[in-house]
């Protein structure tokens, strides 16, 4: 599994990557809320009993589906339709209420920032997850291993440091890189250099996780 802060990035990432609301409450606000997405599905730590056993006595964390992957995001257009219906301008955006294009975006970052989560850990290649529940409780995993996965948490294990480090050299020279990209600032020489430097960090990062036991 990836770690809370690699959850965290990607939803800091997907808030940073298109338009915001205009006001400061709203854009706190926002960026709070699709790292509360993007970390939903482990709540399972907190509620042991949202874990049950399969059919071959395996473990199967029935929050890291997809399904249950969208529950919050789902609730979450549901309630911007619902402001945006009534006149409500939940977001405190400055975009007339009937343009349809903010609620577009905010509902696009939702859904990405509550995938963002099993996208990650699928790719951690450890446990295998069950993608498709409650259709069937069969579980999935990737082959082999890109993202380190998260260290016991604690404050004296060596691994749980290591792995967050590879895990933060991976993710934020990349997402960086990726959003330089995307908002075409990447238009100077310096600037190419730069997002190649990035790049290579995050490449390096990469193989030394990829090298790790799993």
């Amino acid at each position: 599994m990836s770690s809370f802060v690699g959850h965290g990035l990607a939803g800091f990432y997907i808030y940073a990557s298109e338009k915001r609301p205009a006001s400061t409450i709203g854009k706190r606000f926002w960026l709070i809320w699709l790292i509360i997405i993007a970390c939903f599905p482990d709540i399972d730590y907190a509620f042991p009993s949202l874990r049950i056993l399969s059919s071959s006595e395996q473990i199967v964390r029935i929050t890291h589906s997809i399904l249950f992957s969208l529950l919050l995001p789902i609730i979450t257009i549901i309630l911007l339709v619902i402001g945006r219906y009534k006149g409500i301008n939940i977001l405190k955006n400055n975009l007339n209420n009937q343009d349809n294009h903010s609620l577009i975006i905010h509902s696009r970052q939702a859904i990405f920032a509550g995938l963002s989560h099993i996208t990650l850990d699928f790719i951690v290649g450890v446990m295998p997850l069950p993608l498709l529940y409650p259709f069937t409780s069969e579980t999935f995993k990737f082959s082999f291993g890109i993202l380190p996965s998260a260290g016991r948490l604690s404050l004296t294990n060596y691994y749980f440091y290591r792995n967050l480090f590879i895990e933060l050299g991976i993710l934020v020279p990349l997402f960086y890189s990726i959003y330089l990209i995307t908002h075409q600032r990447v238009k100077t020489r310096l600037a190419k250099v730069k997002v190649s430097c990035f790049l290579l960090i995050s490449t390096c990062f990469l193989f030394w996780s990829a090298s790790l036991s799993r």
